[in-house]
C-alpha cells in the first residue's frame, strides 16, 4: 500500500472518531440545564422556602394562649383583673366566643372604647343584664295578674249566674209558669247504673250509679212537669250531691217513637264545685196513666252528661211511691 493510500486512511478514521465524539458530546449534554434554568429553580426554591415561613409566622402564640390564623378579627383584649392593660390583638373567629364569655373583652379595636371608664363599663354591663332579668320578672308577675284577674272574673260570672238561679229557685221562675198545679201530689223514685265516658278521652270510663227524688207538679194530655227534691249521682269516686233540680215529661213525637223524660239536675260534687247534670231517659212504653206504676223501665239516652265532663249511659226505672 503506497504512503498516500495510507495516510488517506489514517484521515478517514481520524474523521471519524472526531465526528463520532463531537455526537457523544452532544449527546451527553443535551439535558444539562442552562444558568437561566438553574437560576429559575433556585428562585422556586426560595419562594417555596419564603411561603412556608409566612405560613409559620400566621400562626402565633400570645401569652393568654389565644391562637391567631389568618382567619381572624380585631379585638380589644381586657386581661382578667388587670383592665388598664388594655390592648388590641387579632384572633382566630373561633376564638372570639371564649374571649366574650370569659373575658370583659369587646369588639374593634381598644381605641374605640374609653378605658378609663371600664369600672363604669362592667357596671353599666350588669346594671343592663339586672335590668333583662327584672323586665323578665316584672312581666311573669303581670301575665300571672292577668290569669288571677280573669279567674276571678270566671268565678264572678259563676257567682252572678248561680245567684240567678238561687233566684230564680226561690220564686219557683226554675220550674216554669205553672198556672193549675196538679191536685194530688205523687213521689217517685228514679233508680239508673251504667257508664261514664270522659268528653275529652272516650277510652276512659268508670261506672256511674244514682237515685233521685221527684214529685209532680203540674200533668196535661201530652206534657207533665216535675221538681226533683233530692238524690245524688255517683261517677266512679266522686259524689254528686243533688241540691235542685226539675223534670219534663213528653209524649212520643219529641224523640221519634219513643216518650221521653228530661232531667236538669243542679249539683254539687265532692270537692264543692258546681255541676249541671243533664239527662234524657227514653221509654218504650207510652208515659199515660198512673205514671210509674207498675215500675217502667228506661234507657240512658246519648245526650245524657255531666256538664264539660261525663258523657252517660246506662238504663233504670222508675217507681211511684205514693
Amino acid at each position: 500500500m503506497s504512503l498516500n493510500i495510507k495516510f488517506i486512511f489514517m484521515s478517514i478514521i481520524i474523521l471519524g472518531l472526531i465526528v463520532n465524539t463531537s455526537s457523544f458530546s452532544d449527546l451527553a449534554f443535551a439535558d444539562k440545564p442552562d444558568k437561566t434554568q438553574k437560576e429559575s429553580a433556585k428562585a422556586q426554591r426560595e419562594d417555596a422556602k419564603a411561603q412556608r415561613e409566612d405560613n409559620q409566622n400566621n400562626i402565633q402564640e400570645f401569652s393568654d394562649s389565644t391562637v391567631v390564623t389568618t382567619s381572624s378579627t380585631t379585638i380589644c383584649h381586657v386581661p382578667p383583673g388587670n383592665p388598664g392593660n388594655a390592648h388590641t390583638i387579632s384572633i382566630g373567629i373561633p376564638a372570639v366566643r371564649a374571649h366574650f364569655a370569659n373575658h370583659d373583652d369587646t369588639s374593634g379595636p381598644c381605641n374605640s372604647i374609653n378605658f378609663e371608664n371600664l369600672e363604669d363599663h362592667k357596671a353599666e354591663k350588669e346594671s343592663r343584664l339586672s335590668e333583662e332579668e327584672s323586665q323578665k320578672e316584672s312581666n311573669a308577675l303581670e301575665r300571672a295578674k292577668k290569669l288571677i284577674e280573669k279567674l276571678e272574673q270566671q268565678i264572678s260570672n259563676l257567682e252572678e249566674r248561680l245567684q240567678t238561679l238561687l233566684e230564680k229557685y226561690e220564686s219557683g221562675e226554675y220550674y216554669g209558669n205553672i198556672s193549675t198545679a196538679d191536685a194530688v201530689t205523687n213521689s217517685y223514685n228514679i233508680s239508673f247504673e251504667g257508664t261514664a265516658s270522659s268528653i275529652y278521652d272516650e277510652s276512659v270510663t268508670t261506672e256511674m250509679s244514682g237515685e233521685l227524688f221527684m214529685e209532680n207538679q203540674v200533668t196535661t194530655s201530652d206534657t207533665s212537669k216535675f221538681k226533683i227534691l233530692s238524690g245524688e249521682v255517683i261517677i266512679g269516686d266522686a259524689i254528686y250531691d243533688v241540691a235542685f233540680g226539675k223534670a219534663r215529661a213528653s209524649s212520643s213525637g219529641l224523640l221519634g217513637d219513643e216518650d221521653s223524660l228530661v232531667i236538669v239536675l243542679q249539683t254539687i260534687d265532692s270537692e264543692e264545685n258546681e255541676n249541671t247534670i243533664k239527662m234524657t231517659l227514653g221509654f218504650t212504653s207510652p208515659l199515660e196513666g198512673e205514671f210509674g206504676n207498675p215500675d217502667e223501665e228506661f234507657e240512658i239516652l246519648k245526650n245524657s252528661k255531666v256538664s264539660g265532663e261525663w258523657m252517660l249511659d246506662g238504663s233504670g226505672q222508675i217507681s211511684l211511691e205514693s
